[in-house]
Order: structure tokens, then C-alpha cells, then sequence
């Protein structure tokens, strides 16, 4: 007992002591920064920290590297509850019910819900750590791939089944998200798959440049289209009350309590992360929701207390796979892990034994960063609530010029601001014609983890080295995803309406899914060898379900109300298919220039600005998009036509 007492003694002594006290505090105000910036995160700032934290002792670099995973969890909430865009991954399904309640006027009840869910979360999460710890080396080693995969299966089922959406629109969404989630190479034979002749993407799409399209770059269109119709509708009751969105963690207690152990367990399997933790959280929620569960994706606060406790009692489980195994699950861990290695720190068993004290540094570093962040946010939500009144009709384009640029920072390639122009098309697409968005991030996000654990779990069984109806757990997992499948049976399509009635806009945008996904069938099917039985199951099944889809719509379609694109959002729809184009042939800075001149000009939801200032602006942005990706970024693009034939560096 001593050997657990003195070295849990030492490590609050590490982390409690004068000054050392002030690392964890300053390494959560440094997280809490950039995890406000929508598309930014923390991890760049950890990164640059390793780097300024070489010569420092094992002890401070433990406090700062504890508070940086900790401070960015939170902070990301805000934005997804006030703006509807996540500051980081793992806040994408706050925003389903944060959002909608902020709309309605209860900004303060939402922002203050989740610092408290973020608390609670949090201390279990680091609890059961505390109480697991001893006996994790026989657990994890008993979690193998065949019980990963059925995880990821049971999240993807849980999600389909949400009350708020279509069975059917919900099934097609996922299989979609799975299919372009394999974009890259074969994991097991390296064939490219999906690549059209394309470099950039034998590595596969970045699910960090899905984000940022899907969610960030689509709600610029949003934003122009809200605020033209509905200009004063937030903020008109109040913005709700902090001491409401406190007590309500506490009278859902037993909803919190599940989300945080849902949490705890999904951030202690390796390669999860916070983004499956928040949407299974959210599924079960919405499936184990007593009373009205419609409310759920329209402002109801069960929809911000699962994810927000799910995902930082998240951060608690997820040390255990680093410091047990070096198993990392995030870009965090990854350089947790790094951190670890620079400073001669050994995961495993000396982490666990001889060196336990920094192991519960860390720990309670990351506790006391989750309650930091929780206190900041409840003192600052009245001034974080009024930033709902702020007129977003006027940063819309700050936004998507920030956005698109950090888009080419993130690996340096044109490619990935292409594609998260195709994202962002297809998530507004999404939004306007009410397809579910979130079961195909969570596939886009879960496809590679799916296939390569399905792929070994099958050559495991091969070689009779894996029995899975012999494992506890499969049988566990199994039983979880036959209730999620017979709770969507029982629901069907109840929740979400009649399937007829679809406007004939809609059927088109369903007939264009179609046809990209008949492309991509044909390229399976002319490069089979490289293309898995799973990646060619989920082509041939996203293509028959949209084709079951349209011919249901289409023969109980309704007349249509309104037009393919309401004129508030043409013009931002409108530059963002034509931005590729424009890169090509004038190069990224003449292009932003281009975009930023086009929207000023053509803006008629404010007054038009004077000639000279479009002229300044545009500039401006011009020259600041080439120094920066020129001498800050240190980024070489590909020349343009323009520059080709004319021989200028642009």
C-alpha cells in the first residue's frame, strides 16, 4: 500500500507546491488560447514547447505538458456552442445541442452546463485512473483489435440510431464517410486506392482537413445566410442562466456519470480518441433519454452534458495507454510521448513502478489544468455569452481567409486546401437539405481504425490465434450492438419524419452523392486488387442505399418552397467552387486577394465599402497570405499558370 500512498503523496506535493503551482496554470492559460481559435488546437503550441522545455527537470515538464492536454479540451466547447463551429475535434458534438441553445437565448446556460459537465468529467475520469492504475497491464493486454473494431462498430450503430435523424439518410452518411475515409493506400498490401494519380493523397485525407472544411469553412455560408434572416434572434431571452446550466449536471447526475465512464473507457483504447468518446456519449444520451427525446439536436442540454463529460473524463483514460504501453491515441499523446522520450522517461513498467510519482504528476497536473479551464469558464461566461450579439455577418470573411490559409499551414500542400473546399461544399449541402452530418464524421474518422483492426482480427483467425466468441469482451461489445441495432429497428423512421416529401432539390443533391459514388465503384472495380473486401462492401453499399433513398423521395416528392441556393449564401458558395480555379491559374496570394476584392464588392448585406478600401484590403491580404506562407510557414507551393508563363513568384 505504501508503495501506491507515498508515491500519489508525491505527486500532489509536485503539483500543489510553491511555484511549482504556477506551470500547470500557465501551460492551461497557453492551451486555452488557441483552443478558442476555431481550426488552430493545441497541439503547434505543445509542440513549439518541447522545443523551449529541453534543459528544464522531468517534474516541470510533467506540470506544463499535464496542463497543455488539459487546458485545449474545454475551450473548444465554447465556440461550437456560440458560433457553431468546434475549436477542436472532440467539441464537433457539443455544438448539435450548444448551438441551437445559444440560438435560443441561453448562451449562459449552455456555456456554464458544459464548464460543470467538463469538472465533473474530468474527476471521474481521473478517479478511475487512480483506481485502475494498479491493475492496467492485464486489462489492456486482453483489448486486442478484434475488440477494437467491434467498438468502433457499436459507436457507429449507436450514432445512426439518434432519435433526430433518418435511419435511412443516417446509414447513407456513414457508409459515405467510410468510403472516403479509405481514400489513400491499402493498409495491408500499400496499393493506392482512391488516389486518381494524386500524391498528396497516398497518405489518405487528413481528418483534421475534414474538420475544417465539413464544419469551419461550411459555416462561413452559415453565418452570411443566418444573419440576413434572422439578425437579432440571440441574445433576446437573456442568454440564459449560469445557475441553471450548474444545477442541470448535477439533476441529470446519472446521465453525467455514464458519459464520464463512456469517456474514461473509449480514452483508454488506444487511437479512439475524444471524437468517438463525445458522439458514443451523445448516441447513448439520445438512445437512454427519458421523456422527450426530440428535443435532442434542437437545444436540449442532455445533448451538452453527455459529450462535455464524456470527452474530458476522456483525457483522464487516456493516459493510461501512454504511460502503460507508449501507446499515444491523439496528436496530444503523440507528443506526450515524445516529451517522455526527450526527458528519459520509459512507458511501462518503470513509469508504473520506480518513476510512479511523475506518473501522478501528470495526472494530477491534467485534474487541476480540467478545473481551471471549468472555473474560467464559469467566471467569464457572461462576457463569453454576449459574444452571441456579435454581428457574424461581418467577420465571415476574416474567417474564411484565416481558414483557407490554415488550411496549406497544416501539411503544406494545395491539395489539402482542395479538399477542404469539397468538404465544406459537401457539409453546408448536409446542413441545407437536413442530412445528418455527424454519422459521417464519426465514420470519416473511425474508417482506417475500422479496417485495419477488422484486417488483422481476420489474419489472426486465420492462423487460429485469435477465438472471438472465446474473448469476454467481444461478447460484451456484441450484446451493445444488438441493442443499438434493435433500438433503431424499433425506431425506424419515426423520429425523423416520413421519408416522402423531399424536395426535388434534394433529390438532386442525392443524385450527385450517387454519381460520385458510381465514380468511385468504377475505380474499385477497375483496380480491384488494391481494394479491400471492406472498402469495395462500402462503396456498392453507399451506392445502393442512396439509390434506395432517391427512388423513395422521388416518388413522394413535394413542390418545391424555395431555390437550390437562397441569394444570401450564392455568393460565398459561389467563391468557394471557384477558389481551386483561381489558385491554379493566379497562385494562393493573387487568389485571396481575388476572393477578398469579389466579396467586398458584391456583399450587398452591408453598406459598399469605398473603392480604395476593397483596393486595401484586397491587397493587404495579398501580400499577408504570401509572407506568411512565403517566410513565416516557410511553405513552397506549386508555381500557377500565371506565374509560369509570366515568371513572377507567385
Amino acid at each position: 500500500m505504501n508503495d501506491l500512498i507515498l508515491p500519489l503523496g508525491a505527486g500532489l506535493a509536485n503539483v500543489f507546491s510553491w511555484p511549482n503551482i504556477l506551470i500547470p496554470v500557465f501551460g492551461t492559460v497557453l492551451a486555452m488560447i488557441p483552443a478558442f481559435l476555431p481550426g488552430i488546437g493545441g497541439a503547434s503550441v505543445a509542440a513549439l514547447m518541447i522545443v523551449l522545455t529541453l534543459t528544464w527537470d522531468p517534474v516541470s515538464v510533467l506540470l506544463l505538458f499535464g496542463a497543455l492536454t488539459g487546458g485545449a479540451t474545454f475551450m473548444g466547447s465554447i465556440t461550437a456552442i456560440l458560433f457553431n463551429i468546434p475549436g477542436n475535434a472532440s467539441s464537433a458534438a457539443v455544438l448539435l445541442d450548444g448551438y441551437p441553445m445559444a440560438r435560443n437565448g441561453q448562451a449562459r446556460t449552455a456555456i456554464a452546463c458544459a464548464a460543470t459537465a467538463s469538472a465533473v468529467g474530468s474527476l471521474v475520469g481521473v478517479v478511475l485512473l487512480l483506481m485502475i492504475l494498479p491493475a492496467v497491464r492485464p486489462l489492456l493486454l486482453h483489448f486486442g483489435p478484434a475488440e477494437r473494431f467491434l467498438f468502433a462498430v457499436w459507436g457507429l450503430t449507436a450514432i445512426i440510431a439518434i432519435p433526430n435523424s433518418s435511419a435511412a439518410r443516417a446509414l447513407g452518411a456513414t457508409l459515405l464517410g467510410l468510403t472516403l475515409a479509405m481514400v489513400g493506400t491499402d493498409p495491408r498490401s500499400s496499393a493506392p486506392r482512391w488516389t486518381f494519380g494524386s500524391y498528396e493523397l497516398f497518405e489518405g485525407i487528413s481528418p483534421i482537413i475534414m474538420l475544417l472544411g465539413f464544419f469551419t469553412l461550411a459555416e462561413v455560408i452559415s453565418w452570411r445566410r443566418s444573419y440576413d434572416l434572422q439578425p437579432s434572434r440571440m441574445g433576446e431571452a437573456g442568454d440564459g442562466s449560469v445557475r441553471e446550466g450548474i444545477l442541470s449536471v448535477f439533476r441529470h447526475w446519472g446521465l453525467t456519470a455514464r458519459s464520464a465512464l463512456i469517456g474514461t473507457f473509449v480514452g483508454i483504447i488506444p487511437g479512439v480518441g475524444g471524437t468517438v468518446a463525445s458522439f458514443v456519449a451523445y448516441g447513448q444520451a439520445a438512445q437512454g433519454a427519458s421523456g422527450d427525446r426530440s428535443r435532442f439536436g434542437k437545444g436540449d442540454i442532455r445533448g451538452v452534458i453527455a459529450p462535455e463529460a464524456a470527452v474530458d473524463a476522456k483525457d483522464g483514460g487516456s493516459l493510461l495507454p501512454v504511460m502503460a504501453f507508449g501507446l499515444p491515441g491523439s496528436e496530444g499523446g503523440v507528443i506526450l510521448l515524445s516529451v517522455l522520450a526527450i526527458h528519459g522517461l520509459t512507458p511501462g513498467t518503470p513509469m508504473l513502478t520506480t518513476e510512479l510519482s511523475l506518473a501522478y504528476t501528470l495526472i494530477f497536473a491534467l485534474l487541476l489544468s480540467n478545473f481551471l479551464t471549468s472555473v474560467l469558464g464559469l467566471a467569464f461566461t457572461p462576457l463569453l455569452a454576449r459574444l452571441t450579439r456579435l454581428r457574424i455577418d461581418r467577420i465571415a470573411l476574416p474567417v474564411l481567409v484565416v481558414g483557407l490559409v490554415t488550411v496549406v499551414q497544416i501539411n503544406g500542400v494545395l491539395m489539402d486546401l482542395y479538399l477542404a473546399i469539397g468538404f465544406a461544399l459537401l457539409g453546408y449541402l448536409f446542413k441545407r437539405f437536413d442530412w445528418p452530418r455527424i454519422p459521417f464524421v464519426i465514420a470519416f474518422v473511425l474508417g482506417g481504425f475500422l479496417e485495419t483492426n477488422l484486417q488483422l482480427s481476420l489474419q489472426l483467425i486465420t492462423v487460429d490465434r485469435l477465438q472471438p466468441l472465446e474473448r469476454p469482451a467481444v461478447l460484451v461489445i456484441l450484446g451493445l450492438i444488438a441493442l443499438s441495432l434493435w433500438w433503431m429497428i424499433r425506431k425506424g423512421d419515426r423520429a425523423a419524419g416520413p421519408t416522402g416529401g423531399r424536395s426535388r432539390h434534394e433529390m438532386r443533391f442525392t443524385a450527385g452523392l450517387l454519381v460520385l459514388t458510381g465514380v468511385l465503384a468504377a475505380q474499385a472495380m477497375a483496380g480491384a486488387p488494391a481494394y479491400s473486401a471492406f472498402a469495395q462492401a462500402a462503396v456498392w453499399g453507399t451506392g445502393l442505399v442512396l439509390a434506395l433513398i432517391l427512388i423513395a423521395g422521388w416518388r413522394q416528392r413535394a413542390p418545391e418552397a424555395e431555390p437550390f441556393l437562397p441569394p444570401t449564401h450564392r455568393l460565398p458558395f459561389a467563391l468557394l467552387v471557384l477558389m481551386p480555379g483561381l489558385i491554379w491559374l493566379a497562385g494562393l496570394p493573387l487568389a485571396m486577394a481575388t476572393l477578398v476584392a469579389t466579396w467586398m464588392l458584391m456583399d450587398n448585406l452591408a453598406d459598399r465599402p469605398r473603392p480604395w478600401w476593397v483596393l486595401c484590403c484586397a491587397v493587404v491580404t495579398g501580400i499577408g497570405t504570401w509572407a506568411y506562407i512565403d517566410k513565416v510557414a516557410i511553405i513552397r507551393l506549386p508555381p500557377s499558370l500565371l506565374s509560369g508563363l509570366t515568371g513572377w513568384p507567385i
